[in-house]
């Protein structure tokens, strides 16, 4: 089968290597899945980009796909059977150590240490039995792939949300998202959609230097949008940081309220780049990091999803083979694009 690998000398196509590798064979606990389609994520451009895995190492975790070959055991326990559509989140917990027991699911070591093998830059892969117990959810006939592919994304932002606590703050709020990828355009997306579902007084404000990414967000949710910030600028009560940029951390401390709460959503290139400990300390600031999601969020996002209530298919905004899906990865940085996704169909 044909699979993507990371190859640091290869520059001129987003470091990807197109190569053939044997396809998985499964046991009696796995299960084989053909994709048919995967997001490319942010965090997998960070991976190639700084060369933050092994050379070889095959990425990709956002996949939809269909069930291949199943043994009559699971297809009978988990009521699936060969050409289901799917889709699925790459990491499973063990849902009994601390971390997992105080809702710290991406924290935990199984979760860390499991995922798919290989990752969805491929034509196949293979699907542990706990993937099919706890992450695997089939895909309605109504929902496109493209879509499918953004549940464990927006599970990651109805994480990030919940963290915040912004939905528990009373009385008005003003949130402001630096970043309107399409992370942030999720966020805000959620914000909007929580706000009116539970009638709750969030200004929702964006911030990003690319006028079609705040038109896309002004369109969708968002209130305003700014493509910087001055001293004039609303205090914020709520800052998420959807933008792997070092400016964004100071801009953040700056136009952050007295008792506001930051969340941090991306990676910044210096790793030296920190908030300051007497701006926590003098203005009471909550600084927090979310990752991945847990098992309910990947649930909740499944469900807002095949309900519809929240838009995800127009965040793509360029589509790739696997021959090409490096160079697609280059043109859709130096075009601004919103996202990047593989299409195996």
């Amino acid at each position: 089968m044909k699979v993507l690998e990371f190859n640091p000398e290869k520059k001129d196509s987003a470091f990807l290597n197109l190569t053939e590798a044997e396809q998985p064979k499964i046991s009696k606990d796995t299960c084989l899945v053909r994709v048919t389609g995967c997001g490319v994520c942010g965090s997998d451009l960070l991976k190639l980009e700084r060369s933050l895995v092994k050379p070889g190492a095959v990425l990709g975790h956002e996949m939809v796909g269909k069930i291949a070959e199943i043994s009559d055991e699971l297809s009978n326990k988990y009521n699936l059977k060969v050409g289901d559509r799917i889709v699925s989140s790459h990491h499973v917990p063990c849902l009994e150590c601390d971390f997992c027991k105080n809702k710290q699911e991406s924290l935990c070591i199984e979760f860390k240490t499991s995922n798919f093998k290989p990752g969805a830059f491929s034509e196949y892969l293979e699907l542990s039995e706990r993937h099919l117990k706890y992450t695997v959810k089939k895909v309605a006939e109504h929902i496109s792939d493209i879509e499918a592919s953004f549940t464990e994304p927006l599970a990651c932002c109805i994480k990030a949300i919940k963290r915040s606590r912004v939905l528990d703050y009373q009385g008005e709020v003003n949130s402001l998202i630096f970043g309107l990828g399409s992370i942030g355009q999720l966020i805000g997306r959620l914000l909007d959609f929580y706000r009116k579902e539970q009638n709750l007084n969030i200004n929702n404000y964006g911030a990003d230097l690319l006028t079609d990414k705040r038109e896309i967000a002004l369109n969708n949710g968002f209130d305003q949008c700014y493509e910087k910030l001055d001293s004039s600028s609303k205090k914020m009560n709520f800052i998420f940081l959807a933008a792997g940029a070092n400016p964004c951390v100071d801009l953040a401390i700056e136009h952050i309220n007295i008792g506001g709460t930051i969340l941090v959503f991306s990676s910044v290139a210096d790793i030296s780049k920190a908030f300051t400990n007497n701006d926590i300390y003098y203005k009471e600031l909550s600084v927090l990091g979310s990752y991945s999601p847990n098992l309910e969020d990947l649930n909740e996002a499944h469900k807002l999803i095949e309900e519809q209530k929240i838009k995800v298919s127009d965040l793509i905004s360029h589509t790739a083979s696997l021959e090409n899906l490096g160079e697609t990865i280059i043109k859709t940085r130096k075009e601004n694009g919103m996202k990047a996704y593989l299409d195996l169909t």
